[in-house]
């Protein structure tokens, strides 16, 4: 793939220089000024051909230097073009203008030619440029890689901005939804995505958005409403938000729908909904197409009906992405309701949520009982060796917190579930759940340890603010600031590091690792006085890193070594008298 893409690019240059060339002046000439008209037909069609198959989204990459000068005129940056010496861009903290995502350009924009013509009128008339001109013109057609490239480096406001944007609509990822609030409240075309972006966390608010906004989504270019579709409407399905998908497919024909894979799909999703043995079978075909797998499982799983063993191994991946996506600071709580109507059939959970809402149901021994119900399938769940159903289980305790508060087995029933979201390094769930229950000296301790390894030291500066009498919070805190080199930070959470052996060592070989040299002589020498055989090793290595070069350092010698040691001392002192002139 890497060398097809490679070809692509240097296709797209030929491509490109051919749009200007000059009349043939000879016969020989014309032919081959005909040849490299086919050429450029040829791998136009064939852009299109990848775009529309999703294969044509290259990973970033660096920009290639080319010896030959560039064009007097920059129109590229990356794959496509040198990068010229550019100016310093100014960061600007305002609002980004209405134009850079005003895409009433590239309204009529769906080939790979549409965005050659227009680059060539813009040429034409003497109008220039902008890096986000030419991005905003790439997305518009798919192809979102080569629009981050044009932007790369670049720190402004409208830069960051479609940078998220293609990663957004690249791969529903949303790194920072603040970004997209930010500008939707004071540009007049940012609601459609920011609606969008909310729909990719499965944030119901962004339903009603889009809805208010659908003028918007028709009139996007025709990939850019393809892609919108395809990625708003597996949300909307989730939150059973049927309507609303209809709306948003109403703008494809019979003929648009049958050419995508996506919008098939999508359409074999929506109709599901109806059930049926041949919408089942219709839809059942899209697990033959790798990309569409786990989706199609979920589908399958969330209308109660079976799949292959092999493939809950991809879904329950797919369910944590869902989660694990969602930025500092999100309402983990509703993501856990989503997650729950996935699996949720294994369980029977979904079934207990309905029942507990039902009028009959709400007397106190009737929702004892159901709570019992729902404890004891719980327990063993999370007992089990399924990951898929430990996973549902989980959910579903973030999901009837209100049945569970009766119940006897509720703080070890919630500790269960947070012990497995640290496992599975949902570091937010875990916290969440956590918050539920008394504190408990092993879930503390295994937060903390959560925390350092996925190198999230805000939480952990957190715990040691409210379990500063956790030795395990204390020791990891220290290290985390040896690692992060915050003097501050370690000198405050010092006084409270238990100097046991282990955390001793611990302690000296994140020193090492780090390269800073932080930590205070008394450590060191707590080090040297360890005289464990299993310790002494590691320790050494360290002391013989730390003092090697720098400086001599005292050494402990048996007494029955002592005329071994002088003999080599005198030996040394010789040698040097007799070296000296």
């Amino acid at each position: 793939m890497t060398s097809r893409l490679s070809l692509l690019a240097g296709l797209a240059l030929m491509a490109g220089f051919s749009a200007f060339a000059e009349a043939p002046e000879t016969a020989e000439d014309a032919g081959r000024a005909t040849e490299a008209d086919e050429l450029s037909v040829n791998f136009r069609e064939f852009v299109d051909e990848a775009i529309g198959e999703g294969l044509l989204t290259p990973a970033d990459q660096a920009p290639v230097s080319a010896s030959a000068p560039s064009e007097p005129t920059q129109l590229f940056r990356g794959r496509l073009s040198p990068t010229d010496a550019a100016a310093p861009v100014e960061v600007d903290s305002a609002c980004i203008s209405d134009a850079v995502l005003d895409l009433q350009a590239f309204e009529e924009f769906s080939t790979y030619e549409h965005f050659l013509n227009w680059r060539a009128e813009q040429v034409a008339t003497g109008i220039s440029l902008t890096p986000a001109d030419v991005a905003m013109a790439y997305v518009s057609i798919g192809l979102y890689a080569e629009g981050r490239l044009q932007v790369s480096g670049m720190e402004d406001t409208d830069s960051r901005y479609i940078r998220n944007l293609s990663r957004l609509l690249e791969d529903g990822s949303v790194p920072d939804i603040e970004l997209f609030e930010q500008v939707a409240a004071c540009n007049m075309y940012g609601d459609i995505w920011l609606s969008l972006a909310r729909l990719s966390l499965l944030d119901e608010k962004g339903v009603d958005l889009l809805d208010l906004n659908l003028m918007s989504y028709r009139r996007l270019p025709y990939r850019l409403k393809v892609r919108t579709a395809s990625l708003a409407i597996p949300s909307l399905d989730r939150m059973g938000k049927t309507l609303l998908s209809e709306k948003l497919m109403a703008d494809f024909s019979a003929e648009e729908i049958r050419r995508s894979q996506r919008l098939a799909f999508t359409r074999a999703m929506i109709d599901m909904n109806q059930g049926g043995i041949e919408r089942e079978r219709q839809l059942r075909e899209f697990l033959n197409v790798p990309e569409l797998r786990s989706e199609t499982a979920a589908v399958l799983m969330r209308h109660g009906l079976p799949v292959e063993a092999s493939l809950q191994d991809e879904l329950v991946g797919d369910l944590l992405k869902n989660v694990q996506q969602l930025p500092r600071g999100s309402d983990v709580r509703a993501s856990l309701e989503t997650m729950l109507k996935g699996p949720g059939e294994i369980s029977d959970y979904e079934m207990i949520s309905e029942l507990a809402e039902l009028p009959a149901m709400q007397d106190p021994e009737t929702r004892k009982l159901l709570g019992n119900q729902l404890a004891a399938r719980l327990q063993k769940d999370f007992e089990g060796a399924d990951r898929l159903a430990s996973l549902a289980a989980m959910s579903a305790v973030g999901e009837n917190e209100d049945i569970l508060s009766g119940n006897s087995g509720h703080d070890q029933i919630v500790e269960s579930a947070a012990r497995f979201a640290g496992n599975i390094g949902l570091l937010s769930v875990m916290t969440a759940l956590s918050e539920d229950i008394p504190d408990s000296e092993g879930l503390t301790s295994e937060r903390a340890a959560l925390a350092f390894r996925m190198q999230d030291f805000a939480s952990l500066r957190d715990l040691t603010q409210t379990r500063s009498d956790n030795p395990d919070v204390m020791r990891l805190a220290a290290m985390a600031a040896v690692l992060t080199n915050d003097r501050a930070w370690l000198a405050k959470v010092a006084s409270r590091v238990v100097l046991d052996t282990p955390t001793v060592v611990d302690l000296i070989e994140t020193d090492a690792a780090s390269g800073n040299w932080i930590l205070p002589a008394a450590v060191y020498s707590a080090a040297e006085r360890i005289t464990q055989e299993d310790y002494r090793p590691r320790i050494d290595a360290v002391l013989a890193l730390k003092f090697g070069k720098a400086e001599p350092r005292l050494q402990r010698i048996k007494l029955s070594e002592i005329p071994e040691h002088l003999s080599q001392i005198s030996a040394a002192l010789n040698s040097n008298f007799q070296e000296m002139p």
